[in-house]
């Protein structure tokens, strides 16, 4: 069984939650949504399916093809939000978002609701990275699109309850057809960067930056640090500092590494450290959290075998730079 696109949240008493896919290959029947936690001192849980064709199916009340990406985060009622994605026809550029909701640390959810972010088909809305909670108790999701344009967007979001109904509107962050799956970092209540994944063979990362909390953002521009097509993440450090997790490679995925960006928008970057690095092999899709104890939680598809997680603090960066 293949397995990718993990994410993780934190509680506010250290508790986890992960979850990723998992299937025979990316997008086949079989695909199903794992759910996962970690109580502090104590091991991840087994592993249980909360999601497949059926149940989405039967939730929606519509025919599901196939189970794409998933997110989870935590408001701050300790509630937990999963967003995924679901394709009905085509490929992921016929995709749909949806939301559960869990007010019990995921041992059960709410029935799945689609997201209705568009009025043509409501197709080709796609989730990979964190989002960032704002002062009223919603969140800004960063989300893409891969129907006709490859561009990225913001999904403007209040998960609801269970018994209120989520809140939502979208937003857009770039145009034309180079850039996906953003990781956005707050550096002040009001202004925000977001690194992009880019299309162009041989690319670096691109970065774009809002200073009136995400209204408008600026044209995209390259730093330099490679990417290959993957998909990236950032976590705010102290000092301004931000925090990078990438495959250091303009062709492949066979190396994941660390990097400071020093102070946006200088653009200087450091590497911090090199987590895998195999010819041949795949190491990808890495996810940032810093729990409510100040350490910093990466998980990441370590060769489509299973789903890795490492625990670090902004210490062992320090000395990793110095």
């Amino acid at each position: 069984m293949q397995v990718h696109a993990a994410s993780i949240a934190g509680m506010k008493d250290n508790t986890l939650a992960a979850v990723w896919y998992g299937g025979k290959y990316e997008g086949t029947p079989d695909t199903r949504i794992y759910f996962t936690t970690r109580a502090p001192g104590k091991s991840w849980t087994p592993p249980v399916g909360i999601v497949n064709r059926a149940s989405a199916s039967k939730e929606l009340n519509r025919y599901i093809k196939k189970i794409g990406n998933p997110l989870v985060f935590s408001d701050r009622d300790d509630r937990l939000a999963l967003l995924f994605v679901t394709v009905s026809f085509g490929g992921w550029s016929g995709s749909s978002l949806n939301i559960k909701i869990s007010s019990d640390k995921g041992k059960t959810w709410t029935r799945s609701q689609r997201l209705t972010l568009s009025p043509f088909f409501n197709v080709s809305q796609l989730v990979r990275n964190n989002p960032l909670r704002l002062t009223d108790g919603g969140f800004v999701v960063p989300i893409y699109n891969e129907f006709i344009g490859i561009f990225s967007e913001l999904l403007w979001l209040r998960p609801g309850d269970g018994e209120h109904a989520p809140v939502y509107f979208k937003t857009r962050l770039t145009w034309g057809t180079l850039y996906l799956q953003p990781a956005i970092v707050g550096l002040t209540p009001d202004s925000a960067v977001a690194f992009l994944r880019s299309r162009r063979a041989n690319s670096r990362i691109a970065v774009s930056f809002s200073d009136d909390t995400g209204g408008t953002w600026t044209a995209p521009r390259y730093i330099d640090l490679p990417n290959p097509g993957s998909g990236l993440n950032g976590l705010p450090l102290s000092g301004g500092r931000i925090l990078l997790a990438f495959n250091d490679s303009s062709s492949s995925r066979e190396n994941l590494s660390l990097a400071v960006l020093k102070e946006y928008p200088t653009e200087h970057t450091e590497r911090a450290a090199v987590l895998e690095n195999t010819p041949g092999e795949e190491f990808s899709y890495p996810y940032m959290i810093r729990s409510s104890d100040g350490k910093i939680h990466l998980l990441y598809t370590w060769q489509r075998k299973r789903i890795k997680h490492v625990v670090f603090n902004e210490e062992w960066i320090e000395k990793k730079i110095k």
